[in-house]
């Protein structure tokens, strides 16, 4: 499991220790704390950053929003400027980079949870792959508890306890429905969302690799055909985990296994 990866872009040193203390405490992972534009710039070019959280008035020739312009042109990721700059100007130049949020210091962690946790759902919605399942549907009358399912490239977000965790499709060992829940199982987590399996593996199905990993073998369960271990035509074992196989599904899960 990760947490949602955070850059900051701070030149206050105990500024960015106090970020970083704070959001570790609210469960995100930071990444990296650098001060100055092009240092910036490397890490998104070179690390996998989920967000970015920019001070404006930072060290070097570049600025927070020309910086910010600058990752613009190599990702689309969601942004956050954390600032005390609260001028027209500074506001107009910062409005054209597309910032996720505009949060003026000093703030307070459940805003700024929140600024985060918008951003990255935003960002998700803006392609089509991404788009979140809408958990009350085909779930019966009980309202949503809010639980989020989304894919970029190739890593699940699920929203648990009101903050994303991250990680990689592959590794899901396998799907488990009751009723109207689907747990996702990790080797070390479970994930519980109020969907049924067939949305949960519609959902996966958008994704490329998603797709030919993740295949249905029983009306309860989809299991990752990678994680395997052993398997007959009546079972098959991962990590110590025995799942039946269904008769209608047997076919389509032999094909799955031979295509690997």
């Amino acid at each position: 499991m990760q947490s949602v990866s955070i850059l900051i872009v701070e030149d206050e040193a105990i500024l960015s220790m106090d970020l970083t203390f704070r959001l570790e405490q609210m469960g995100y992972n930071v990444i990296n704390v650098v001060d100055n534009g092009p240092a910036a710039l490397q890490i998104c070019e070179q690390k996998s950053v989920d967000l970015v959280l920019m001070d404006i008035h930072i060290r070097g020739e570049w600025d927070g929003v020309e910086t910010a312009r600058r990752i613009r042109q190599i990702s689309r990721m969601p942004l956050i400027f954390l600032t005390a700059m609260t001028d027209g100007p500074t506001i107009d130049r910062a409005r054209l980079v597309g910032p996720s949020a505009y949060i003026t210091k000093p703030f307070n962690d459940l805003n700024l949870r929140i600024a985060i946790d918008l951003a990255i759902h935003n960002v998700m919605q803006s392609t089509p792959a991404t788009a979140p399942v809408d958990s009350a549907a085909e779930g019966g009358d009980e309202p949503s508890r809010g639980e989020i399912i989304m894919l970029a490239k190739d890593h699940i977000f699920v929203k648990q306890n009101y903050r994303f965790v991250k990680f990689p499709i592959t590794d899901i060992r396998y799907l488990q429905s009751e009723g109207n829940y689907t747990d996702i199982v990790t080797e070390n987590h479970k994930y519980t969302l109020r969907l049924v399996l067939n949305r949960v593996i519609e959902k996966l199905h958008t994704n490329e690799t998603a797709r030919a990993i993740i295949v249905r073998i029983h009306r309860s369960y989809a299991v990752n055909l990678r994680q395997i271990n052993t398997f007959t035509e009546q079972e098959v074992q991962i990590g110590g985990q025995v799942i039946p196989v269904g008769r209608s599904y047997r076919i389509e899960f032999m094909k799955g296994v031979l295509a690997q």
